[in-house]
Formats: structure tokens, sequence, C-alpha cells
């Protein structure tokens, strides 16, 4: 996937520190040709305090490999924030029972 940008925004409901991104790959159906389906490849992790207008680029991530199910953990400069964004511009294979549709496709984001 090439096309515009897709990110998820999380609201931690006040400012908190941060240092660390947990990603759960979904491991409920394989990707197409194997390997985990729609883990983003090249994102960026970005986070925003609160009243803030802007975002903060605390991690970018190029050519991530398929993790293979398993959950990867994306660590950086203790920050605080009260948002949370993973904008990816790259994901990987899309699902087996959808071959034509890429989707940013995670079971959970833990962050710490």
């Amino acid at each position: 996937m090439s096309a515009s940008p897709v990110w998820v925004e999380i609201d931690l409901g006040t400012d908190t520190d941060l240092d660390a991104v947990r990603l759960f790959p979904r491991t409920d159906t394989s990707a197409a040709g194997g390997g985990t389906a729609g883990f983003p490849v090249d994102f960026t992790l970005q986070t925003r305090a609160d009243g803030a207008t802007t975002y903060t680029t605390v991690r970018t991530v190029t050519g991530q490999p398929n993790p293979n199910g398993l959950p990867q953990t994306y660590g950086f400069k203790t920050t605080t924030a009260r948002y949370l964004r993973l904008q990816a511009t790259r994901l990987g294979a899309p699902a087996a029972d959808e071959t034509t549709r890429y989707r940013l496709q995670l079971a959970e984001i833990r962050i710490g």
C-alpha cells in the first residue's frame, strides 16, 4: 500500500508519561501468502500533549519485517502526552480472505 496514510489515535484521557508502544498483530487470520495481515511496514508514532495543536514524531519505523503474529515493542525518549497517533504509510500484505483490501490490522495497542 502506498496511497494516503492511515492512522489510529488513542486519547489517554490526561497527559501521561510514556516511552514505548507495543503493537499486537491480528492473529485470527493470516496474510495472503502467509504471515501477519495488515501489520504496518512504514509508520510513525506521534504524540500530542493536552491543549497542544501539533503532533511530535517520537519514533519512525521503515521496513518493519512481518512479525509473524508476535507483539512488537517500539521504545522512544520519555515524553508527556495525552494523545498517541500511529500513522502508517505502508502496510503489510492483506488478509487471506480479502486479498485486494489493504487495511491497518492490529489486535491491541499497549502504551507504556
